[in-house]
């Protein structure tokens, strides 16, 4: 049995009256991890553990390539945080620049990165909040030049027999938390990223069901705030 199932037993739901402040949270956190999320309060930078194995220049090649040569990608995903939160829903992506994170009902939330802007999207109360996707993990994935080395470092790295784990935090400021991309390696895929913000709440987003390569439609990484019609 492998560490990513293809095809999960049973769907999680959202986690009572905690569900929407839950996807507000973790939404930012799995998504903004790196930067954003450190600027909420002055507290201690959370240890990073020391490499058990120090990443090889080819490995760090490797992993540079796959995520340079993916042009579109589309899953299901379920993200957990260690806070007791839980969501799901589907995951869109276009090199460069472009990702959407649709969440299933009743979650009332969008997060899209138009190639622009980075925008997390509270439909409930119709309020857009905007990112500079730099500052994101997904900044790491979705640039044109990809690089391990250049604004991040790796302070962890892990393989198995099925997975290549590598932990990055950003160099301009170690202490705002940090992000770990999880590989299948055979065959190279992305299959799950972890990030820890400054307080040491982990948010977990698992992917299922991947697929690389196809054609998207261009509407899903456009916004439009959708304005009440006057009267009503």
């Amino acid at each position: 049995m492998t560490l990513f199932s293809k095809n999960p037993q049973s769907r999680l739901k959202m986690i009572g009256k905690k569900g929407r402040s839950f996807i507000a949270a973790g939404v930012i956190a799995s998504a903004i991890g790196l930067g954003a999320v450190g600027s909420i309060a002055m507290l201690p930078s959370p240890a990073h553990a020391q490499s058990s194995e120090k990443i090889s220049p080819e490995m760090i090649a490797k992993i540079e390539n796959y995520l340079a040569n993916i042009t579109t990608l589309k899953a299901e995903f379920v993200q957990i945080s260690s806070d007791g939160g839980a969501a799901e829903g589907d995951l869109y992506m276009e090199r460069p620049g472009k990702m959407r994170f649709e969440y299933n009902p009743p979650a009332q939330i969008l997060l899209v990165s138009t190639g622009h802007d980075f925008i997390y999207y509270d439909k409930e109360i119709n309020a857009p909040t905007y990112f500079d996707i730099d500052e994101t993990p997904a900044g790491i994935i979705l640039a044109e030049n990809i690089s391990l080395t250049d604004k991040v470092n790796v302070v962890d790295f892990r393989q198995t027999a099925e997975t290549i784990r590598v932990e990055l935090v950003r160099k301009s400021d170690p202490g705002a938390g940090s992000v770990t991309l999880v590989f299948q390696e055979k065959p190279m895929q992305l299959r799950q990223w972890n990030v820890t913000d400054p307080t040491g709440i982990e948010t977990t987003v698992t992917l299922f069901n991947t697929e690389e390569g196809m054609t998207l439609d261009p509407e899903l990484f456009k916004f439009e705030r959708v304005w009440p019609k006057r009267g009503s």
